[in-house]
């Protein structure tokens, strides 16, 4: 599962991530999407809501901001783990 929301990530990155010339397997789970400048704050809250739509489920911001890392992949991976799984 991990790998696909990633790859499905990646995909909706996929683009922006061309023009700044940067590779998806350059990105480890603690790159921050954010703080980085690959998106802005308005842009990660249109990528949260394109993979909400897609998996059919809702993530818990309150408790991936507690965990200071929903804005990494890896913190957005776990977040989504945990919504599909229940």
């Amino acid at each position: 599962m991990e790998n696909e929301i990633r790859g499905r990530l990646m995909n909706l990155l996929g683009e922006k991530l061309k023009r700044i010339g940067i590779d998806e397997n350059e990105l480890g789970n603690r790159f921050d999407l954010v703080k980085s400048g690959l998106v802005n704050s308005l842009e990660f809250v249109d990528l949260v809501a394109s993979l909400e739509k897609e998996y059919r489920c809702e993530i818990n911001f309150e408790s991936g901001l507690e965990m200071n890392d929903l804005t990494t992949i890896g913190g957005l991976i776990r977040s989504f783990k945990s919504a599909i799984n229940g």
